[in-house]
């Protein structure tokens, strides 16, 4: 599944035509190797298929350019949060299509790999909390003062920003090269940096609205997954 696809999640399409991709996993022979060797033949092939029935699962559930039409008509009346809170309410439905992914892929990971998945899944849905708050009304203050735009045309700033920082090359992508997902004072340090990166791009936009709102979702982040992270001691 691609990472563009989870992430709309996150922002139920808003912004999705502005996020950048990684490969299908089933491009990666190591992938294939690792699920039947683990859990045995034929279990890729399951992962696929699950993989395929997330996808439409999820495609019945928010079909993109129906949502953007939609949004296009209720940007003419202001009631764009309708739109918002109408696939807000999809979110329980939407985790149940993932989870036949998951089900199908958790055989294929390592312990702490799991961990990570879940992790991210953790994170994920807290986001959609945030986003989904007051009904959607963030989502539709971001879209109402050019987000969507503003994330467009700064896309390659934004790419910059997390590949000087996490470093990955998805033309080089193997499961050797993936990092393991630990929180600690490396990674929190690491969002602040992408964080700060990442605003001060959207910044150069004519519209200060986006900037803001994406500082909060990283503030939101960090807040979420840093919060027992001792903080660094400075010395004076």
């Amino acid at each position: 599944m691609k990472l563009k696809l989870l992430l709309c999640l996150v922002f139920i399409a808003a912004v999705c035509d502005a996020l950048p991709s990684v490969p299908d996993f089933e491009d990666f022979e190591q992938v294939k190797q690792r699920c039947d060797k683990k859990a045995g033949n034929g279990t890729f092939d399951k992962v696929k298929t699950a993989r395929d029935q997330t996808e439409t699962c999820l495609h019945n559930l928010v079909d993109l350019e129906t949502v953007e039409k939609e949004l296009e008509e209720a940007k003419k009346t202001g009631s764009m949060d309708e739109v918002f809170l109408k696939y807000c309410k999809k979110r329980p439905q939407m985790k149940d299509c993932v989870k036949i992914f998951y089900d199908a892929f958790e055989p294929c990971l390592e312990e702490d790999e799991k961990n990570a998945v879940n992790l991210t899944a953790n994170v994920v849905s807290e986001l959609g909390n945030f986003a989904c708050f007051k009904d959607g009304d963030r989502l539709a203050m971001f879209v109402a003062e050019g987000g969507v735009e503003c994330i467009k045309s700064r896309s390659d700033g934004i790419q910059n920003c997390f590949n000087k920082t996490i470093k990955f090359n998805p033309d080089t992508f193997s499961l050797n090269t993936i990092p393991k997902l630990t929180v600690n004072k490396k990674f929190c340090d690491d969002l602040t940096e992408i964080q700060g990166c990442v605003v001060t791009d959207l910044e150069k936009c004519e519209e200060s609205t986006p900037a803001n709102i994406i500082e909060a979702v990283f503030k939101f982040i960090k807040k979420t997954v840093c919060k027992d992270i001792t903080k660094r001691h400075v010395v004076y």
